[in-house]
């Protein structure tokens, strides 16, 4: 990875970390029901994920 690309990515982090921004209704507005977690996603297409 590049420097430039890896200070980059280190910026962004700080900010979320830093300044993190409010929770909205935008996934549960769009699906019609609640976001899940990345967990949950990941065990149900955990198969996909295999080689």
């Amino acid at each position: 990875m590049p420097g430039w690309l890896a200070d980059h990515v280190t910026e962004i982090q700080q900010l979320a970390v830093t300044r993190p921004e409010a929770p909205t209704t935008t996934v549960s507005d769009v699906l019609g029901r609640p976001p899940r977690t990345l967990d949950a996603f990941l065990h149900e297409h955990r198969a996909r994920f295999r080689p």
